[in-house]
């Protein structure tokens, strides 16, 4: 599966064995997106986590032509909540910057993953707790500074 070695990259998936990694990839679904295409915008629901494989992706909190905006590129990830608390709305805008593959999570094809493989989920919402502590506190050491 194509999908796996990018997967294997990342530090969110970096604990599964190869099987784990290969199961898990069922469930992630891959797409190629256009510039200016919009992922989420601020008050949506939060349905599914993104992995950027290839291309950039921009992140607003000002609005779908952003303000101050955060540019997440290959090997980044986005919507880890959706993971961890699904159904809650999103406070900012996701919108494709250059020709992007992204590979993502809806919630509830994880929900149904978690029934059937609870350690491995049960990894990966660990890893996910991490990624979203170390956004935490980046955040927090941007408003201080």
């Amino acid at each position: 599966m194509a999908k796996i070695k990018p997967l294997r990259q990342s530090p969110i998936f970096n604990a599964l064995t190869d099987r784990e990694i290969a199961i898990f990839a069922r469930i992630v679904s891959e797409e190629e997106y256009s510039p200016g295409t919009l992922l989420t915008a601020s008050n949506m629901k939060s349905d599914k986590f993104y992995f950027v494989e290839r291309g950039k992706v921009s992140v607003s909190m000002g609005g779908s032509e952003g303000g101050d905006d955060l540019i997440l590129g290959a090997g980044e990830t986005f919507g880890e909540w959706a993971l961890l608390v699904p159904g809650q709305l999103t406070a900012v805008w996701l919108k494709v910057s250059e020709p992007s593959n992204i590979l993502s999570v809806a919630s509830d094809d994880f929900d149904r993953f978690a029934k059937e493989e609870p350690e491995t989920a049960f990894k990966i919402l660990r890893a996910l707790c991490a990624r979203v502590r170390e956004s935490v506190q980046d955040v927090k050491q941007l408003l201080t500074e």
